[in-house]
């Protein structure tokens, strides 16, 4: 029942940002570079996507606005909000842009707030069965800005399209939800952090029904939710997935599209065409599959179908560690292999050769 009304609520602060910036103009600019010939639609829906986070918890689940674990990822985005928010306005109303390597600093802050705040550190490495090893916090806190600041990269490099950041969003947290409702539970008898992967369970949950109606929005599209809100998705995404303990193997399978082609394109970025990986251009998955002749419905399609069917597979899996390595690399090679043999050994164009604009 509660997660029918946080999908009510959410639905009517979607509609409400929709209305809302169409009537005040806050709109838009379509470019031609991938973009549909149409009309302008409202844009930086991001922020109400954050506001439905707010209100959200705010009326079911009151008591987290005082647990570290959800000012841990609240305060933090904040930061990160805010410089996003600039970022696109900076593109509606023409003044200075924020340069990438000041967002990058943002997120790694951000990402060490988190820690701090969140007090998500003092985690636990299993080895085999009866191996553990306790990460010190230190190399902790350096793992997880690295592994945030992927994240959101990734996410976001992923949305080049419309709709899909938010649905391929909407599959890990979905992927987070599942896990700890199916397999972790099930599997265990005792549990040191059980607080924690509640809170983990209901905002999965929570955040999978915001990134699944915004998917419907930003199909059409009828807004869009732009970095303010794909970047919160990444963010939240990353911060979930160590909150309640790692469960970070079964998650990179699940979204192993997005997250080993953001390593792809960094590469080819660096050692093919030689230039600032943080410089954008149109080498990504569904610009090379655009490339391949595929339309964008059919990208869509075949990332969300093979993503859903990779999340299915690991979850199937349960509490087995080796089948879930072996599935891991399995991906790796695939990926890598057929994307070294399309691209380096047969030469193909990889990716698109279009003009950028916004």
């Amino acid at each position: 029942m509660q997660y029918f009304f946080l999908f009510v609520i959410t639905l009517l602060i979607a509609i409400a940002g929709v209305l809302i910036f169409k009537k005040f103009k806050v709109l838009d600019k379509p470019g031609s570079d991938l973009k549909n010939t149409r009309k302008p639609v409202p844009t930086l829906q991001g922020i109400f996507v954050i506001l439905s986070v707010i209100v959200g918890v705010g009326i079911v689940y009151p008591e987290y606005f005082s647990n570290p674990l959800f000012l841990g990822l609240l305060i933090p985005w904040m930061l990160i909000g805010i410089v996003e928010m600039l970022e696109e306005l900076s593109y509606l109303w023409k003044f200075p842009k924020i340069p990438p390597f000041v967002r990058l600093i943002v997120h790694f802050l951000s990402a060490f707030l988190a820690v701090w705040i969140g007090g998500i550190g003092n985690q636990e490495l299993v080895i085999g069965n009866d191996i553990v090893y306790q990460i010190p916090n230190r190399l902790f806190t350096i793992a997880f800005m690295v592994w945030t600041m992927f994240c959101i990269n990734a996410i976001n490099r992923f949305d080049g399209i419309y709709a899909q950041g938010s649905g391929i969003s909407a599959i890990g947290f979905l992927t987070i939800f599942l896990l700890i409702k199916f397999v972790v539970f099930p599997s265990y008898e005792q549990f040191n952090n059980l607080e924690a992967l509640i809170f983990v369970q209901n905002l999965s949950f929570f955040l999978f029904l915001i990134s699944l109606i915004y998917t419907v929005i930003e199909y059409k599209p009828l807004g869009l939710v732009r970095d303010v809100g794909i970047m919160f998705f990444g963010f939240a995404i990353a911060y979930l997935s160590v909150a309640g303990g790692a469960k970070i193997g079964t998650l990179v399978v699940a979204l192993s599209l997005a997250i080993f082609d953001a390593i792809w394109v960094g590469l080819w970025r660096i050692f093919i065409v030689k230039k600032n990986p943080l410089n954008g251009d149109y080498t990504h998955f569904h610009h090379r599959l655009l490339g391949l002749g595929f339309t964008r419905g059919e990208t869509r399609a075949f990332i969300w179908i093979w993503s859903f069917m990779m999340m299915v597979l690991m979850l199937l899996q349960g509490a087995n560690r080796l089948h879930k390595i072996i599935i891991f690399v399995m991906m790796a090679c695939l990926f890598f292999g057929l994307n070294t043999y399309l691209f380096l050994y047969k030469k193909m164009p990889c990716g698109l050769q279009v003009k950028k604009e916004r």
